[in-house]
């Protein structure tokens, strides 16, 4: 799945948006403003215009924002030229929804720089570095991070799966040298993580039919810093003992959606599902930085079902 970038510029330099787009496209998907495919639209027909610009900024990974010199003020007795308000007010919008590292104001060098946009990303060209500063700004979006939060809970929820779950059970398995089951000790175990591909309404209840379909028994073994034991869906396989586990917890990210999106989520658009896709991916990339982070990775699978 492409990271997404929305770019917006005022209609006078939509040309430089579709060079922008051209040199991004085969790295990312890219969504001019003003596209017209209903399905990739940023702007629906009969739809408030700041609304769906506040569910743009959850629907895209970056943003690129155009400053051209499409208008003239006064400054301190001098005439200047600057960008559009609009782009301005965008670009403070998905700055704020994504962070200061995906988002990047690729701006004319005839044009005024507001002083309070320091911190931001500004990137100035003329006709002869434009290329080269889109490359420059693809690079930085090529090595940004995927666990900062946001609005839903995705990268939060991975990390309190990790800390109050998963990282009992990895502690067990270096402490023990692997687990008993059925009063036999298997030190070749396997911790296999089950993420489904979509959010169904009753979460538990569609882990319940895979677990069915599996055909798994309970593991239960006591672990320091809990005051319960810790439960663990368990099979042998070849000899192997698989540990299986299906986070219920992801049913927060739909929740969030709820709240935020409540439309997109009772009709189950097509916007929801790209939010759903783009968050569960979220959380699985956390949870796979924590695992390398703390040496789990061998000992841990996470598969989509």
């Amino acid at each position: 799945m492409k990271k997404r970038i929305f770019i917006g510029s005022s209609s006078e330099e939509l040309g430089t948006a579709k060079i922008v787009k051209s040199i991004l496209d085969n790295d990312f998907e890219v969504i001019i403003w003003n596209e017209s495919v209903w399905d990739k639209s940023v702007f629906k027909i009969n739809n408030n215009f700041l609304s769906d610009l506040l569910t743009a900024t959850l629907k895209f990974d970056f943003g690129i924002l155009i400053g051209s010199p499409d208008d003239r003020l006064i400054y301190r007795g001098e005439e200047k030229l600057t960008a559009r308000d609009n782009i301005l007010f965008e670009l403070g919008l998905f700055t704020g929804r994504l962070g200061l590292e995906k988002c990047a104001f690729l701006i004319e060098e005839s044009v005024k720089v507001p002083s309070d946009l320091g911190g931001i990303n500004l990137v100035v060209f003329n006709n002869k570095t434009l290329a080269d500063k889109i490359d420059s700004i693809k690079e930085m979006f090529l090595h940004a991070t995927n666990i900062e939060l946001n609005f839903f809970p995705s990268s939060t929820l991975a990390y309190a799966y990790y800390e109050n779950f998963v990282k009992y059970v990895c502690e067990h398995y270096v402490q023990n040298n692997g687990f008993i089951y059925n009063n036999n000790n298997y030190s070749d175990c396997k911790l296999k993580i089950i993420v489904p591909y979509k959010l169904p309404n009753d979460l538990n209840l569609a882990f319940k039919k895979i677990q069915n379909d599996i055909g798994v028994d309970k593991l239960s073994f006591s672990s320091n810093g809990r005051p319960r034991n810790v439960h663990v869906d368990a099979k042998v396989e070849n000899g192997k003992l698989m540990l299986l586990d299906f986070p219920t917890t992801l049913t927060g990210i739909d929740y969030a959606i709820g709240n935020h999106l409540p439309n997109d989520f009772k009709n189950q658009t097509e916007d929801y599902n790209l939010i759903i896709e783009r968050e569960i991916n979220k959380f699985i990339d956390t949870l796979k930085k924590i695992l390398l982070k703390n040496g789990f990775d061998d000992f841990v699978e996470i598969v989509r079902s």
